[in-house]
């Protein structure tokens, strides 16, 4: 049965806990993680064109340890770093696995910008060297390495099925550097222990209630970040489930994909960032698209909004997709990934102000918001905390205590509302307004032809107000100026602030991190600064 929208005053009185069980109770370990024989339940890969590379598990693990022989023979020693891209593939995926099974720590690096790989490659190489990491595995045998110190070694050259007995080290303490989606400027690398990685991964197994012979866990996310590798991809090699990954590129181009995957796979968990709910609701769907076995859904990485989420469940209830199986969560990379979630079998609910719950906090999570002006900043105590960064300048140890999120949030009746980043609040006739704030009400009210936005605080002659980028279909650009007008006007009688300037792009104009933020900085030096070409503003309002 499809359910229907649930908001605050339908909710208990009190949330519904995660069992601490799932953090507490024992599991694997990293190194029995990576080593999945006799399992005969599958991984697999959709290219862009649609091709298929799949392996079984009891496979995947004898290539594993091809691959870790082979990385050894190359030179990796115990304990040494190594930095790969993660593609969404079965070779890239086999040798990075193969760094831990060889004993190495694996080094997870965003794919270089089209435009700019030689500032990537001093910013990112600069964190390599401190790190002194001297190997980097690269998509083709002429790609060189990020830096003059390392030395290249094409992930091609380790794949290989022989019957080879795993290699003895074990993983060391620092098992994955991950780097943080907002790091494209100055790079952070969030350090995860290898005990932490593998009992953050059960947890989130036993969260998703993971079973091998009723899952498929299916998902269009990047490896390359932490939600489509440690949430997803981790849990369902902790779990030996089945699994399907496609090409992010292929969501892009066409977000019908998304579910139409979902059904031809019978999948069963599946997540993506606010946006792709709202772009898998603007499209049409082939005849017969069954999305019954769908039971968990995250909707993460970015701010979640009510009215996207009524949109993408009035398209993919009717094709049997349950309000109940979506989940609003929240996490960061220096949690490892997951930090909140909502409950199993509810659906999302609508709080104070039109937020969206993020559930209560996963198993192995604290948290308080500060104390002082409201909403205060998110403060995590958890078990699966990170390290510290590597940055260019070396290793930065995390302080003690309870680490601040830079999120501005609250906690109401057990459950967890994050608002936006501290840094980009505004105050505006004594009340706070926050970028997201502003985009919120400009995707909830410009109108199916509005794509995706971003705002981002700057000072004009009347004081701190907000710059607004609206995205759009190229098809849309007769309707641009109407577009930016609409949202300018929802925006002042909303939110009591006039945003300006306010342009109107391309879809894919925006700058944004891994995890498809935007990055607000770059984008307000791009607009203020005059340096958006023209032939890619729409419209502008002053």
């Amino acid at each position: 049965m499809i359910g229907e929208p649930v908001t605050q005053l339908d909710l208990p009185p009190s949330s519904v806990a995660w069992p601490d069980a799932h953090a507490t109770a024992p599991g694997l370990s990293l190194e029995e993680i990576v080593r999945p024989y006799g399992s005969p339940e599958t991984v697999t890969f959709v290219a862009g064109d649609g091709d298929r590379d799949t392996a079984s598990y009891d496979v995947l693990a004898r290539r594993i340890a091809t691959a870790a022989h082979r990385l050894r023979a190359a030179g990796l020693r115990p304990g040494d770093p190594v930095a790969v891209t993660l593609a969404n593939d079965l070779p890239t995926v086999t040798a990075a696995l193969a760094v831990w099974a060889a004993g190495g720590t694996l080094v997870s690096l965003p794919p270089a910008p089209r435009r700019g790989r030689e500032g990537h490659a001093a910013r990112f190489g600069a964190v390599l060297d401190a790190m002194d990491c001297r190997l980097h595995l690269t998509g083709t045998a002429d790609e060189p390495a990020l830096t003059g110190r390392m030395r290249a070694v094409p992930i091609a050259a380790v794949q290989g099925e022989e019957r080879v007995a795993d290699p003895e080290p074990a993983v060391p303490r620092t098992a994955l550097v991950q780097f943080t989606s907002g790091s494209l400027g100055s790079p952070k690398g969030v350090a995860v222990r290898g005990d932490t990685f593998a009992g953050h991964v059960k947890m989130i197994s036993r969260c998703f209630r993971l079973d091998p012979a009723r899952d498929i866990v299916s998902t269009w996310l990047p490896l390359y970040h932490d939600l489509g590798f440690v949430c997803f991809f981790g849990s369902a090699l902790y779990a030996r489930t089945t699994q399907t990954h496609a090409d992010p590129r292929s969501f892009v181009l066409d977000p019908a994909r998304w579910l139409t995957m979902l059904a031809q796979e019978r999948a069963t968990v599946s997540g993506a960032p606010n946006f792709g709910f709202r772009l898998a609701s603007r499209v049409p769907y082939p005849d017969g698209l069954d999305l019954s076995s769908m039971r968990s859904c995250l909707n993460a990485a970015e701010r979640v909004i009510w009215e996207d989420l009524v949109d993408f469940h009035r398209v993919a209830g009717p094709l049997g997709f349950p309000w109940e199986a979506i989940m609003p969560a929240y996490g960061l990379a220096e949690g490892t990934v997951g930090v909140s979630c909502a409950p199993h079998d509810r659906g999302p609910v609508r709080g104070p102000d039109g937020h969206v719950s993020l559930g209560p906090p996963l198993p192995g999570n604290r948290y308080t918001v500060a104390p002082g002006e409201a909403p205060g900043s998110l403060l995590l105590d958890s078990d699966w905390l990170f390290e510290g960064y590597w940055t260019a300048d070396g290793f930065q140890e995390r302080r003690p205590g309870p680490f601040d999120t830079d999120d501005a949030a609250f906690v109401h009746d057990g459950e967890l509302y994050v608002i936006g980043r501290r840094s980009e609040v505004a105050s505006v006739s004594g009340h706070n307004v926050f970028a997201e704030d502003v985009e919120a009400v400009a995707l909830s009210t410009a109108g199916p032809a509005l794509l995706g936005c971003a705002a981002f605080k700057h000072r004009g002659d009347a004081g701190e107000r907000f710059g607004l980028v609206l995205e759009v279909s190229p098809r849309a650009r007769e309707v641009a100026p109407e577009l930016a007008r609409a949202a300018r006007r929802a925006v002042t009688d909303a939110l009591g602030t006039r945003p300006g300037p306010v342009l109107v792009v391309p879809q894919g104009a925006i700058p944004r991190t891994t995890s498809g933020k935007p990055r607000r900085p770059v984008l307000r030096d791009a607009v203020l600064g005059g340096e958006l070409p023209a032939r890619r503003v729409l419209a502008t309002l002053a």
